[in-house]
């Protein structure tokens, strides 16, 4: 882990336990197909790809944000893992992939960056391309998390609560508490 701090920062030990915190619900088998929605600097598409999954990840083409279009690909070559990560540009409010793709669907603080009059449909299309037996995983900063964000970061939205937003969706919810995110599993019911 000291080796993948030196390359991708003192916070990737953090993700990498809100991550296996995670993964270790899931019981998503030995070849699942992943799904990790908004790239920005790619640590969780490689704590993903570090796992042993294949990962498709992927923004949109559009998005000018300070967190999109980062150069992910160097690091993610660093760590070994550029051959378990394919980028595509996508909008997840239309999400080009089959319904029941997904075995997982992971969005790692990208929920609260979503206008909220689109987050519920994000999180509709999450739902529809994830498998019958598949998760929607999402990671929302915890208050002491933003605390440290603005300080780089004033203008950063508030973390958004998932749970608000899938009402009309029949999933079950499980939450744990990360030491950097609060982390929310849906799963069709």
């Amino acid at each position: 882990m000291e080796e993948s701090s030196k390359i991708l920062g003192p916070m990737y030990e953090k993700i990498c336990a809100d991550g296996a915190a995670a993964v270790d619900m899931l019981d998503l088998g030995p070849t699942p197909d992943i799904l990790d929605i908004g790239t920005g600097s790619g640590n969780f598409a490689i704590f993903l790809a570090q796992q042993g999954y294949q990962v498709l990840t992927g923004e949109p083409s559009t998005d000018e944000s300070r967190y999109a279009r980062q150069q992910w690909e160097p690091s993610a070559a660093k760590m070994g893992v550029r051959n378990r990560i394919r980028f595509e540009h996508f909008d997840a409010g239309a999400l080009p992939f089959e319904d029941n793709r997904f075995d997982g669907v992971f969005l790692f603080g990208v929920l609260h960056h979503v206008p909220e009059d689109a987050r519920s449909n994000v999180l509709a299309e999450a739902i529809r391309v994830s498998g019958k037996d598949g998760a929607v995983i999402l990671f929302e900063p915890l208050p002491e998390t933003l605390e440290k964000i603005w300080v780089n970061d004033p203008q950063h939205p508030l973390a958004a609560d998932p749970s608000v937003y899938i009402q009309d969706l029949n999933v079950h919810e499980s939450r744990l508490k990360g030491s950097l995110m609060d982390i929310f599993i849906y799963r069709a019911a």
